[in-house]
């Protein structure tokens, strides 16, 4: 009888996937692991050891028998709390940023009667690809802080107006780099149906780099619907007078502002007889922060018109919900003085590195 019994100890011992009271398991990525509540005091919760093999997260997935949320915590190697009160849902995976080499526990709090399963990979996030949504879980304590953040790849197929966009579920700040991590955008703050974006060169790789605006380690946040896409704008700027573009009367020319450098642009057009002039600027630009666009009228020689510039402050109005509508702003103004007959130029530049988008120009 007691070799029977001792032979029963001996196989539960060895049993990999079924933890029946509080204990340390060792995991291994791609394993499934299975667990029992195992009490409401600090030596009684479950522990689960995981080394992470590279840089980048580590996906926790979780499956419960009553088909409700699992609660843990991630600790350090020391068992001290570096993520709490993490609710993830049945069959959901949660993203937790880790080091190379590091240890990591999963405190397992779940509940009186309740069996749960847990597994996890480790992960990086990929490029994304134009167009397509992803959907993630982060732990708080993954992106707390800017100096934590969290970046999205992205590369551009054409020139235009980068729109990235995403739905969360806490506010969270987002700014652009370029593909050697150089900041090349101003800061947003964007909350619930979120939507940012710069102006951007057809063929470049961009960042955006997103945090939470408080300092927190408790809870996640989700990131749902997470994508890009690109409305086309010209590449070609006319960045000298002998190069400018010509513009027809009553027609709008678009123009490009990429993110990450100053712009000047040049365009010209042609007054048939002599008339007033009126000229019409549609702002497209995603970061304006204020007075970053002017413009200045030129003669035939080149030689500024107008002494003061003219600014173009507007900045475009976004609703972003499953659809997303733009809203951009017109800027109108006109001389009171007629234009004699002949051929003027138009001037216009970014005042900063950081203002970017696009715009449309006609006169008449």
């Amino acid at each position: 009888m007691k070799k029977k019994l001792l032979l029963v100890f001996a196989f539960l011992l060895i049993l990999p996937c079924m933890v029946i009271n509080a204990a340390d398991v060792k995991m291994k990525s791609g394993k499934k692991v299975t667990g029992t509540y195992a009490g409401e005091g600090e030596e009684d919760f479950n522990y689960y050891k995981i080394k992470a093999s590279s840089n980048g997260f580590i996906a926790v997935t979780v499956k419960t028998s009553d088909k409700k949320s699992l609660t843990f915590d991630i600790c350090d190697k020391d068992k001290q709390t570096v993520a709490q009160d993490l609710t993830v849902a049945n069959k959901k995976t949660i993203l937790h940023k880790v080091e190379k080499g590091s240890e990591y526990y999963l405190k397992i709090k779940g509940n009186e009667g309740v069996t749960y399963t847990i597994s996890y990979k480790m992960r990086t996030l990929d490029e994304m690809k134009y167009a397509k949504k992803y959907n993630y879980i982060f732990t708080n304590a993954s992106f707390n802080t800017e100096k934590n953040a969290v970046l999205f790849k992205m590369k551009s197929n054409k020139s235009g107006n980068l729109q990235f966009m995403f739905t969360t579920d806490n506010p969270v700040n987002v700014k652009f780099l370029n593909s050697k991590k150089k900041v090349i955008s101003g800061i947003y703050s964007v909350s619930k149906n979120a939507f940012s974006g710069i102006g951007i060169a057809d063929n470049k790789t961009v960042y955006a780099k997103m945090w939470l605006g408080e300092n927190v380690i408790t809870g996640t946040t989700s990131l749902s619907s997470v994508k890009y896409q690109i409305d086309f704008v010209t590449s070609v700027n006319g960045t000298s007078r002998g190069k400018a573009r010509s513009l027809s009367k009553g027609k709008y020319t678009e123009g490009l502002v990429p993110a990450g450098k100053k712009t000047t642009s040049w365009y010209k057009f042609k007054v048939s007889k002599k008339q007033k002039v009126s000229i019409t600027v549609e702002s497209k630009m995603l970061q304006n922060n204020g007075k970053n666009l002017q413009l200045f009228i030129c003669n035939s020689e080149g030689k500024k018109i107008n002494t003061s510039a003219i600014i173009i402050d507007g900045q475009t109005e976004v609703i972003y919900k499953k659809k997303y509508i733009m809203k951009y702003p017109k800027t109108t103004f006109g001389t009171t003085a007629e234009f004699p007959e002949g051929t003027y130029y138009l001037f216009i530049e970014s005042k900063t590195k950081t203002s970017s988008g696009a715009y449309r120009i006609k006169w008449q």
